[in-house]
C-alpha cells in the first residue's frame, strides 16, 4: 500500500516538480486572472493533489481543466473553481453527482445547463462517466 501524500510531502521531490510544473502551464495560458495571484494558483494545486492523493490524476484535472478554459475562454477564477469541484468529486460517480446537481436545483437554467454539459465534457476520453 501507498503511503499517503501529507501536507509536508508537497515541499520537496517528485511533488514540488509537478506542482511547479503545473504551475508554470497555469501561468502560461494567460488567462485572465481575475484577482487571483501566483500564490493562488499554487495552494489550488497543492490542495488538489491533497485531496485525490494521485500525481497522475493531478495532472489529468489540471490539463483538463485548463484546455477547458482557454478554449471557452475562461478566467483564472474558473479554473480555481473547476479544480475545487473535481477534487471534491473526485471518487464519486461523475454522472451521477452531475445529475443529483441538477435535480436539486432550484430553477433549471441554460447557465446551469451549461455548467453540466462543460463539466461532463471535460474528460471524453475517461472511462469514469
Amino acid at each position: 500500500m501507498n503511503r499517503r501524500i501529507r501536507f509536508d510531502d508537497l515541499d520537496s521531490a517528485p511533488y514540488k516538480e509537478l506542482i511547479q510544473t503545473l504551475l508554470l502551464q497555469w501561468i502560461h495560458a494567460e488567462l485572465p486572472d481575475a484577482g487571483l495571484t501566483y500564490v493562488d494558483f499554487l495552494s489550488d494545486i497543492r490542495i488538489l493533489l491533497l485531496t485525490n492523493q494521485s500525481p497522475e490524476r493531478t495532472t489529468e484535472i489540471v490539463r483538463a481543466v485548463l484546455a477547458q478554459a482557454i478554449e471557452l475562454r475562461r478566467t483564472s477564477a474558473w479554473v480555481e473553481q473547476e479544480l475545487k469541484y473535481e477534487g471534491m468529486i473526485e471518487g464519486a460517480d461523475r454522472a451521477d453527482f452531475l445529475r443529483f446537481e441538477l435535480e436539486q436545483s432550484a430553477t433549471l437554467d441554460d447557465a446551469l445547463l451549461d455548467v453540466y454539459n462543460e463539466r461532463m465534457s471535460r474528460f471524453k476520453h475517461d472511462d469514469r462517466e
